[in-house]
């Protein structure tokens, strides 16, 4: 495989706090099914429709699906994370599964190590909303596209009104101490434009329904005064439509229904 690896230096990890947190997720992110089953990935790996000898980037890859099932059909794979456990479980996952067209690489979403105009194809899934700085990670996919190659994205999103948009946030923000931000499908399409990305289309094609006690589990919030302030956030909103997201009480217990959106657009 060709070494892309030529570009910008990365620097030094200037995110330890965040490489900790999804680094103890990453056994978890390997066992819940929302993150370890194929047919959730399916929806974006269409939109993104990988060719043979095409390479492709996977941003924020995490313990490395989305990388292997493009492999597939790409020529050359990249999968690139802040997390040095996710990373770990994508090379040994690929080993187990023979796949030899993919490699995996620690580096922010904000400076990538990779050559200008190196990849045909860069995708991203439920990534964008933790980015600290969502504008330069779309400036360096710009940067390592090549002219006409595509950006596909999938991400939870967020409502257009104000106070709609609040009460996401504090939701969001009581689960997630490193969530930054549930952006309108609005929004996304604006800052991609404003990095020189034409959007072609987006589509709303998933439905995650998760209940309280996997939530918990997957944020690792265990303390019970924690729990409790989340399930007071929660049962705040309860049956409210926050534009992909919803909590609702079935049968006593608390169950919310996440949404997300893909959104395709080209290199101009």
């Amino acid at each position: 495989m060709s070494d892309p690896h030529t570009g910008p230096d990365s620097g030094k990890a200037s995110g330890e706090a965040i490489r900790r947190h999804f680094g103890a997720k990453a056994g978890r992110y390997a066992e819940l099914d929302v993150f370890s089953q194929e047919m959730f990935y399916q929806p974006l790996l269409e939109a993104a429709a990988p060719q043979p000898g095409e390479r492709a980037l996977d941003l924020a890859c995490g313990t490395g699906l989305l990388a292997l099932m493009l492999a597939r059909a790409a020529g050359e794979v990249v999968g690139c994370d802040i997390s040095t456990e996710m990373l770990e479980r994508a090379a040994a996952a690929a080993a187990a599964a023979g796949v030899r067209n993919v490699t995996f690489v620690e580096t922010e979403a904000s400076s990538l190590p990779f050559e200008d105009e190196w990849f045909d194809l860069v995708t991203s899934r439920t990534a964008f909303h933790h980015f600290p700085d969502p504008q330069r990670a779309l400036a360096e996919v710009v940067r390592v596209l090549k002219p006409g190659g595509r950006f596909v994205m999938e991400d939870i999103f967020g409502p257009d009104d104000a106070a709609l948009s609040e009460a996401r946030e504090e939701i969001e923000k009581a689960l997630d101490p490193f969530h930054v931000r549930a952006y309108s499908i609005t929004a996304l399409r604006n800052m991609l434009g404003r990095a020189g990305l034409a959007v072609s289309h987006d589509s709303r094609p998933e439905t995650a329904r998760l209940p309280l006690e996997v939530i918990l589990r997957l944020e690792e919030i265990s303390d019970p005064a924690e729990q409790q302030r989340v399930v007071a956030v929660l049962r705040k909103n309860l049956g409210r439509d926050l534009a992909g997201f919803r909590v609702d009480d079935i049968d006593g217990r608390l169950s919310t229904k996440w949404e997300t959106v893909i959104i395709s657009a080209t290199r101009e």
